[in-house]
């Protein structure tokens, strides 16, 4: 017989849950695996982290989902560090998220939306000395580009992303301007109460200036778009976080 030791995370930001598995021919290694879930629990408490333990005549984690069907959508994994580690993304804020936060709010087209994501990423390192998200920008012709929202919203062209608008944050929940299960994701971030009031911030301080004089903004002389374009020989660059973050800080 195998004892089987799960630890299941149910909040994976695709609506997807996923478990670290382990299999033992006896229960020594138990109580080790409990101070795992403890810790968990410990470093990430807005999340929700199970853990489960199964008797069968295998080790394999067929054997897990045929014992019981509730594993069956389950992704597994066997390597506690990726798991761990997957647990860590789904625990930060995303460009993205601020994204979706940014187009539930205003109605804006997809070049108006990278440049109030660059002035929110600036108000946020100016306010909380810290980075909000992890994704790069690149130095592209109209100003500074998060790749991962030109690839979700490009489809827009020069149109309008087409959302309902809410003034309540909470309402997200009723008109779900993105999926349920991002929102749920992104309210048990530890940044996202910070990360919604920049987005506010910012909002209020260019939601009536235009796509191209945010374009402008953005091309500042000196700024870090102009210092990594280089009149087009650096076209399509990286802009480190580090030029960025001088720059707000200054």
């Amino acid at each position: 017989m195998a004892e089987h030791f799960i630890i299941l995370y149910s909040d994976y930001k695709d609506g997807k849950r996923i478990a670290y598995h382990k299999s033992e021919d006896s229960l020594w290694e138990l109580e080790a695996f409990i101070n795992q879930v403890d810790e968990l629990q410990k470093n990430y408490k807005s999340l929700s982290i199970g853990f489960h333990h199964i008797k069968t005549s295998s080790d394999s984690w067929e054997s897990v989902v045929e014992y019981d069907k509730f594993f069956s959508d389950v992704i597994c994994m066997e390597d506690y560090s990726k798991f761990e580690a997957k647990i860590t993304e789904d625990h930060t804020v995303t460009a993205l998220d601020v994204a979706n936060l940014i187009t539930s709010r205003m109605k804006c087209t997809h070049l108006q939306l990278q440049k109030l994501i660059y002035f929110f990423y600036c108000n946020y390192v100016k306010k909380h000395k810290t980075k909000p998200f992890t994704e790069q920008f690149f130095a592209w012709q109209y100003g500074p580009v998060v790749k991962e929202i030109y690839e979700e919203f490009k489809g827009y062209g020069r149109n309008a992303i087409s959302v309902d608008l809410v003034d309540d944050t909470e309402e997200i929940l009723k008109d779900e301007p993105f999926k349920l299960s991002a929102y749920s994701r992104f309210l048990k971030t530890p940044t996202h109460h910070q990360v919604s009031e920049v987005v506010d911030e910012t909002l209020r301080q260019f939601k009536d200036v235009s796509a191209y004089d945010l374009v402008d903004l953005s091309h500042i002389k000196g700024g870090p778009w102009d210092l990594i374009y280089k009149d087009g020989l650096g076209r399509d660059s990286l802009i480190p976080h580090s030029i960025i973050e001088a720059d707000c800080n200054r």
